[in-house]
Formats: structure tokens, sequence, C-alpha cells
């Protein structure tokens, strides 16, 4: 049987990644999953790729009432209720997200650490700071695959990838082969599985720490030639409920 072994979410786009043991899945996703996004002080999109150490800082939000804590590497934490001010428009690699950048004490928190003049952004609806589709998937078996590929480093750690859910029980790049075909996650959940996942170099760090320490890209295209690097698959949702670690996952006809 293949379940659901990991859920991974981050309230905020690249920073660490919460676990949590039951989401719920809108048609736009998870709307705990990457409502914020940062940027700097020329309005530019800011990620692992210019700041490492981001993955450092933990988020959790509520959304009903909104509320935010970060909660950084040294144990400090900063908590409050989101409050919006001005309005942004910020580019992500080739469309553009609206939001309004957040109020009160996370910027000057954030800008400490990373540096930057750092600006906290809540997007104006759920879905729209993902990369393309809502959900992402992939299973065990590949991130062990890609660990036993000559010039791997270390044991497998799904987080490279921030998949929302983590699948065992299937074999390597089983995924792949759902493509095209829908999937029932649960009781409720329903996704067509769309796209393979290109990879990026945020794949490439520690997923701890944020400093790169393995060519991931190199590794995958290695083994599985391609234009781009793929790994996991990406789903759009057909019927929204409720996933919970455990939950079967099975393709349907």
């Amino acid at each position: 049987m293949i379940t659901v072994s990991a859920i991974h979410i981050a309230p905020v786009k690249s920073l660490g990644l919460l676990h949590p043991n039951t989401v719920r899945v809108g048609t736009e996703g998870i709307v705990e999953d990457r409502r914020f996004y940062l940027i700097d002080a020329a309005e530019r999109l800011v990620t692992q790729r210019e700041v490492f150490s981001l993955v450092q800082v933990k988020a959790e939000y509520a959304a009903e009432p909104e509320r935010l804590s970060l909660r950084f590497p040294d144990g400090s934490e900063v908590s409050d209720s989101v409050n919006l001010g001005e309005n942004v428009s910020t580019v992500f690699w080739g469309r553009t997200v609206t939001g309004q950048v957040v109020t009160g004490p996370f910027n000057q928190a954030l800008s400490n650490f990373g540096g930057g003049g750092l600006r906290l952004v809540r997007s104006d609806a759920p879905g729209q700071c993902q990369d393309e589709y809502p959900i992402s998937i992939m299973s065990e078996a590949s991130v062990q695959m890609l660990a036993e590929q000559p010039g791997a480093q270390g044991p497998p750690d799904s987080r490279r990838f921030r998949p929302t859910f983590l699948l065992s029980g299937g074999s390597a790049h089983q995924e792949d082969e759902w493509l095209g075909s829908s999937v029932q996650i649960g009781e409720e959940l329903r996704l067509r599985l769309v796209a393979r996942d290109p990879r990026c170099a945020i794949t490439t760090h520690d997923p701890t720490t944020g400093s790169p320490d393995m060519d991931t890209l190199r590794l995958i295209l290695a083994y599985r030639p391609a234009d781009r690097a793929y790994f996991g698959v990406y789903g759009l949702v057909e019927r929204p409920g409720a996933v919970s670690l455990g939950a079967a996952v099975r393709q349907l006809e």
C-alpha cells in the first residue's frame, strides 16, 4: 500500500518547513502554505537563492484570525497579528504576484537576520506563491534512488525537494507513471497529476543550514537525462479535502 509518510508546508516561501499531521487542501492548495513571500528594498523577490540561511527561520501561520510567528535559530521569536500596508507587485519567474506588505515587527527581525532590507508580503490570494501548481508529490523510493547515485552525499532527505506530500510504499519514480491520471489521497482529496517538477538550485542546499552541499541537479541528470532535472510531479486539485499522515494513495482509472 502507498501512503502519505510526510507533509511539508512553508507559510513563508523559502523559510523552513513545517510538518503538520493533517492539512486541508482547497482548490488552490493549502491556505497555510506559501501565503507569504519576501522582497528586498527594490521590491524584488528574495528566496534561498539569494539568502541561503532563510531556511533556518520557521514560520507558523493561522489563517482565521490571521496571526504569524517567526522563530529564529537563536531561539528568539516574533509574533503578531497580520496587519497589512502598501500594495506591491512582484515578478515570480515571468508572472506577477500581487500582495500587501505586512507591517509590525517582522520586517526588522528578518532584515536583522538576513540583511538587505527584507520585507514580508502577504499575497492577495492563496496559491499565488506556488512555483507552478498547488500540490507536489514525490516518493521516498525516488529520494532513496537519488541517494544511491555515484557522488551523492549523506542519507536521503526529502526536505531538499519540499514536496507537499511524500509517499512511502511505492517504487522509485512511480509518481511519473501516474502523469495524466488522477490519484485519490485519503478519503476526500483527488488530484490530477499534470507535469513533472523541474528542479532548481535550492535542492543543492542543505535543508537544515541552507548552505550548498550537494549537486543534486547533476546527479538527477546523470541517471535521468532530460532538458531539465525533473524530480517529483505536480498536481491540480480536482476535489478538495483533508489529508493526514498515513492516508492511502491510489491511482484512479
